[in-house]
């Protein structure tokens, strides 16, 4: 396993003030196959909350701690794990996880995922949760990288849209075109629940693999009841503990 790197301080200072941060090789060459061996084992197959669909241009399999050891292990123990905890600190809860599988689509156009923030799908509170977004090929310009735009996190959760009637994608109007994270396969780029992102299409001849990780304070809350992270079903709580009295409790007052 790759020997973890702590942040330098100007890459925290990046963090912060610009809302993203790439983390450079998180995954070694055993890993990255092992997890590139995961996306092909469930591309096609069934799992409790979808069948997919014939030719998608993109392909999302979500949730994945619950059915692959792979997934597990690296999200609990990868050498991510310690850059997280320099900037989210020692109670650390993992939420999400999926692997994001774009088809070469330059034909069709519909593989293109528009400007959102990740806290535009599910509230979380505090907003300081962290995505690591890691390349299972080499991602650029032409197979639909990731772009940010740097310093959105400053201004809150946006109103997003639905893209269209027959799109479960959510977006937000954005000018410019933002920041590419270019990378090479087995790198990661880390950014807030807040930065908006997205990705273009996949102008290449082969599918462009990712997999990507949520981290959030292991004391936090998620969705508009405020319900506990640590209580949500698939959360795995990966350092640290949820202190229960610092929960917000329900009130019992007839």
């Amino acid at each position: 396993m790759i020997k973890t790197i702590p942040l330098s301080d100007a890459a925290i200072d990046q963090y912060n003030q610009e809302g993203w941060c790439l983390l450079g090789r998180v995954v070694d060459d055993e890993t990255l196959e092992k997890l590139r061996a995961e996306e092909a084992k469930f591309r096609n197959r069934p799992l409790h909350y979808d069948d997919p669909k014939p030719n998608p241009p993109t392909l999302f399999r979500s949730q994945m701690t619950a059915y692959s050891a792979v997934v597990r292990d690296f999200g609990m123990n990868g050498p991510h794990v310690p850059l997280i905890q320099q900037v989210l600190g020692p109670n650390l809860a993992w939420i999400y996880t999926q692997f994001v599988t774009k088809f070469p689509d330059a034909d069709t156009g519909k593989s293109e995922f528009p400007w959102h923030q990740d806290n535009g799908y599910a509230k979380v509170l505090p907003e300081n949760n962290m995505t690591i977004w890691i390349a299972l090929d080499d991602v650029d310009l032409n197979n639909g990288c990731v772009w940010i735009v740097p310093r959105s996190h400053l201004g809150g959760i946006l109103p997003h849209g639905q893209k269209s009637a027959d799109s479960w994608h959510l977006e937000v109007p954005v000018e410019g075109d933002g920041v590419p994270a270019i990378m090479k396969a087995g790198e990661a780029v880390a950014f807030t629940g807040l930065t908006l992102h997205r990705s273009k299409l996949n102008h290449s001849s082969a599918p462009r693999r990712a997999f990507f990780m949520q981290y959030v304070d292991a004391n936090g809350t998620i969705g508009d009841d405020n319900v506990p992270v640590v209580d949500r079903p698939m959360t795995y709580v990966v350092s640290g503990e949820a202190d229960y009295f610092r929960r917000p409790q329900k009130s019992t007052a007839q």
